[in-house]
């Protein structure tokens, strides 16, 4: 058996993804309620794409 595969179950989310999804979230929530749905899948997707670029 390969040494580095975990036998635990999979590997806890890093804090930098929980915060991006958070953030994502609530810019969705957010731009849901004042520009629609569509809108609202391009903010949480942009802000997704720019955390990612802005904390790696």
């Amino acid at each position: 058996m390969d040494p580095n595969t975990n036998q635990n179950g999979p590997e806890p989310l890093p804090q930098r993804w929980a915060i991006i999804l958070i953030a994502s979230c609530a810019a969705g929530a957010v731009v849901l309620f004042l520009g629609g749905p569509l809108a609202a899948l391009g903010a949480a997707g942009a802000t997704t794409m720019a955390l990612n670029q802005l904390m790696a």
